[in-house]
């Protein structure tokens, strides 16, 4: 075996080599080989030393001197004997141990770690310096990282937590905690659908509506409720403070009521809010409670409110009206009690246009019977003539007027049956949602059950 790779020149004891790697690992160049410089002539040399990739050491002295770009050869191997064979091996073990404790380096190494492979030298970072990939297996520590990483590298394209929340796209909320109960009266907190009654169709339902300062939209408890206008209806609480408060609530009827809590020691009752839906327009404008109530015209026709929905009235003749459906009359004070459930249309000066009586027959239905009425001993212009009609004749209502009647509606009536299956469907409803709210419960208390339980074993 030889080794001829490059050119060498050569003075004194000098090897000069250009393109040569005499101390590559394997190459087997050692102190005791052959040198043969093809010169004129030929001259050969012992290597002494291998000092370095392109310098060698070389005896007896060189004569004359080789000049630049000569070509030479190295004996590698003079010979099969054991010496040479042992050297050979020797030399091999010598390049893997180099390589081996270089290669060690590189895996253990926490910094840059140079090794010569073949005579070059090459810088590679200690594995224990590189970040660890794949899964489950990500990043742990970047102490040296100063620039943020990207959206598209895993970061979040900035060094703080304001920068990173303006990058993500993330408002004023990202720093905010969310509400630790569906009633947390603690300000500065994210409410979550359902806090307060809001966005569920099923709101908070008060244990006791004395006690709810709490701004929000509630229910009534339902069944056993008390101080409820209606213990089935939602309700709205809006609070200011502890003790300045107000609540309105609002039936599925549409009546509507509001009471107040200010600085007293009691809510106050419930005050109910008029509308076309519980009063009555008058034939004179004035407005009366009115559930349920008939409007009787001089034609028979007749205009119901939702209460009195299903009743009819029948024109039997010259003042005479037949009302059915209903159960007599309804005996309301504010109506006069009853033999005061009417309402009769009156003249400009408030003097009643007609008398009025009526038959409450045995089945409920109710006969109203009205007569002219005059005014003699008034003015000319109030006494209410009518040509052909004298005073306490039979007559028909005015025909651009209506009598009012409050009537009492029997149990099945349109209006009552559907009142009993609104309560009945929020019986259901209250009903579902305790066994909701129940199972809830079993199945956090079950949870924490289990992690107590886990956390022993």
């Amino acid at each position: 075996m030889i080794y001829t790779t490059g050119t060498i020149a050569g003075n004194g004891s000098t090897i000069t080599g250009t393109g040569t790697n005499f101390t590559a690992a394997g190459s087997l160049i050692r102190v005791g080989c052959t040198l043969i410089a093809f010169t004129n002539p030929v001259q050969v040399l012992q290597l002494t030393a291998v000092t370095s990739a392109t310098a060698l050491s070389v005896t007896p002295a060189i004569s004359p001197a080789i000049a630049a770009g000569t070509k030479y050869a190295i004996l590698l191997s003079d010979s099969l004997s054991v010496d040479g064979l042992a050297q050979d091996i020797a030399e091999t073990f010598g390049m893997y141990q180099k390589y081996m404790g270089g290669f060690s380096d590189v895996m253990n190494g926490t910094g840059d770690v140079t090794i010569t492979i073949n005579g070059q030298a090459v810088t590679v970072p200690g594995q224990k310096s590189v970040a660890k990939k794949g899964a489950n297996t990500d990043i742990t520590s970047l102490g040296g990282l100063t620039t943020a990483l990207s959206m598209g590298q895993g970061g979040t394209g900035a060094k703080d937590a304001p920068g990173a929340r303006q990058t993500l796209g993330l408002g004023t909320a990202a720093t905010a905690n969310l509400t630790r109960s569906n009633a947390d009266p603690e300000t500065g907190r994210v409410m979550t659908v359902g806090d307060f009654g809001l966005g569920t169709e099923i709101p908070l339902s008060f244990v006791n509506a004395n006690t709810v300062g709490i701004s929000g939209f509630y229910s009534g408890p339902g069944v056993g409720g008390v101080n409820y206008f209606d213990p089935y209806s939602p309700i709205i609480t809006l609070s200011r403070s502890i003790t300045n408060k107000a609540q309105l609530q609002i039936e599925a009827s549409g009546k509507m009521a509001v009471r107040g809590f200010f600085t007293t020691s009691n809510w106050s009752a419930w005050r109910q809010v008029y509308t076309d839906g519980n009063t009555t327009k008058a034939s004179d404008g004035t407005l009366k409670a009115a559930s349920p109530v008939v409007k009787v015209f001089a034609n028979g026709k007749a205009e119901t409110n939702d209460e009195s929905e299903g009743v009819t009235v029948t024109h039997q003749g010259i003042g005479e009206y037949l009302i059915e459906g209903c159960m007599g009359l309804n005996a309301d004070a504010a109506w006069g009690g009853i033999d005061g459930g009417f309402d009769i249309p009156t003249d400009r000066n408030k003097q009643p246009l007609i008398w009025l009586d009526y038959e409450v027959n045995e089945g409920g239905s109710v006969l109203v019977k009205t007569y002219h009425r005059t005014y003699p001993d008034a003015p000319v212009f109030a006494r209410n003539v009518r040509e052909g009609f004298a005073g306490g004749d039979p007559i028909d209502i005015p025909a651009d007027q209506f009598v009012s009647v409050r009537v009492e509606m029997p149990q099945n009536s349109i209006w009552n049956l559907k009142m009993l299956a609104d309560q009945k469907a929020a019986e259901e409803a209250d009903r579902i949602e305790a066994q909701r709210v129940a199972e809830a419960k079993r199945i956090a208390a079950e949870k924490v059950q289990d992690e107590g339980e886990q956390s022993q074993s």
